[in-house]
């Protein structure tokens, strides 16, 4: 049996309430023991969750299915997989941008598939039906998921049914449906409907709360991965044209394909890099790639590459042999443009790079994260006393050249691995201003994380 909600109305009276047994949660009113009492009980603590893995399908801006199987920590920043056009490729979310590697047919139709394959590539939220990092890192969802279902007032407890593996009841509203666990503590498993996507695209996504040790794993891969950012991306959101038709060059060495790129944006430049092909004979007979070329707002630039393979080589000396037929010789040129996306901001946090927010911290952040941190480190409740060797426990973390970008109570962040007192000892601070945002001695689940991160990204030398 379904069961749907209807807004509890703020008209209610105080007695009404004192008779239904209601009680106020931030502001709004739910019945004692009801499922809508469950459901604001798991969003929010999915709000304050570290980490959680969504997977499942969401419709795209086109109306097709995409499979999702992602992990974000609480700051948006994640990895997984997503399936489009029957084709897995790799995903990975950083500095609330969502970059996709996967073969040429992920990229279906696009005319610069082949360019993409097996690229990193920045991807819209059309592309794979919503925005990663700002819909379903912990604390939006648990908040989007609070306002679609949270007030709702029920008759009735609905009937459980077994959903992942566990028993949840379902509830329904104008956004769609939620299943929330039966048994504390509450979780919300299941999600279907518009409310996540929006623009009345389905979705089906089932959620998983992460661990403290699963969401280090999760900091650790992203951290892994950035590395192959370092010299940018592909940039599927800018589409770039050529001002009229291409022209070649082609001889018995090679094959130069120029083009005129446009940008069409009146307010922002461009870097973009021309992709060549000439074909023949029903074959690729060569690629090239031009060099990164900076194109002005609203302006163009003059791009080519030269294509060098054995196989043109080869088919020109064949094509231009006495007594070769019209046939044999046929040849096609192409070529398509495709915008350069910068590397993210967390690469400049990368052991080496530049460019990172110097660690900064002030009397009150020291205190709030000896108070947070100090009792599981003293093991004992801290004291004034101890304000100053935690003052430079932080400091000595600081100056350490082990560094990798992390997260910490929500927050992108840079994690400091030092040591102190023969014990592992992490200071992290807030990529994008510095600020001192935790410090504490990491369990060894995430010490070992933090050390496997820094070590795959260090660069060799």
């Amino acid at each position: 049996m379904r069961y749907r909600g209807s807004v509890l109305f703020a008209s209610l009276t105080i007695g009404a309430l004192a008779l239904t047994g209601c009680s106020p949660i931030d502001g709004k009113m739910v019945t004692y023991d009801s499922v809508a009492n469950h459901l604001r009980t798991a969003a929010s603590s999915l709000e304050s969750a570290p980490g959680v893995r969504v997977t499942g399908t969401v419709e795209d801006a086109k109306g097709q299915n995409v499979s999702i199987d992602v992990r974000l920590n609480g700051a948006g920043d994640g990895a997984g997989k997503v399936k489009r056009n029957g084709t897995v490729g790799d995903v990975l979310v950083v500095d609330s941008t969502t970059y996709v590697r996967a073969r040429a047919p992920w990229w279906g139709t696009d005319n610069r598939a082949e360019t993409y394959d097996l690229a990193w590539v920045a991807v819209d939220d059309d592309t794979i039906g919503l925005d990663l990092s700002g819909k379903l890192r912990p604390k939006p969802l648990g908040e989007l998921l609070d306002s679609g279902f949270g007030s709702l007032q029920l008759d009735g407890m609905p009937t459980p049914s077994e959903v992942n593996g566990v028993q949840a009841r379902r509830v329904e509203a104008d956004a769609g449906s939620a299943w929330v666990t039966v048994t504390k503590p509450y979780q919300i498993v299941r999600v279907e409907g518009d409310l996540i996507t929006g623009g009345e695209r389905k979705s089906a996504l089932n959620i998983a709360l992460t661990p403290n040790q699963a969401t280090a794993e999760i900091s650790r891969d992203v951290a892994l991965t950035l590395p192959a950012l370092r010299a940018g991306s592909f940039d599927s959101y800018r589409s770039l044209k050529f001002d009229g038709p291409l022209k070649s060059t082609c001889t018995a060495q090679n094959c130069i394909v120029t083009g005129k790129i446009l940008n069409s944006s009146d307010d922002s430049p461009v870097t973009a890099v021309l992709n060549g092909k000439v074909t023949g004979g029903r074959k690729v007979l060569g690629r090239c790639r031009s060099g990164p070329a900076p194109v002005a707002a609203a302006g163009a630039a003059m791009v080519s590459c030269r294509i060098i393979s054995k196989a043109w080589q080869s088919f020109y000396a064949t094509a231009t042999a006495p007594g070769a037929g019209s046939s044999t010789t046929s040849y096609q040129v192409s070529a398509n443009a495709s915008a350069v996306a910068p590397a993210p901001e967390a690469v400049a946090c990368l052991p080496g790079a530049v460019g990172c927010d110097n660690p900064k911290m002030t009397e009150s952040e020291v205190t709030a994260t000896l108070d947070a941190s100090g009792p599981g480190w003293y093991e004992r409740t801290p004291s004034d006393r101890d304000l100053s060797e935690w003052r430079e426990m932080i400091r000595a973390a600081a100056a350490s050249t082990e560094r990798v970008p992390w997260s910490a109570d929500g927050k992108p962040t840079v994690a400091y691995l030092g040591t102190a007192k023969g014990r592992p000892f992490v200071a992290q601070f807030d990529r994008g201003n510095g600020d001192l945002v935790a410090a504490y001695g990491p369990e060894e689940a995430e010490t070992a994380a933090i050390r496997a991160a820094i070590a795959g990204q260090t660069p060799t030398r």
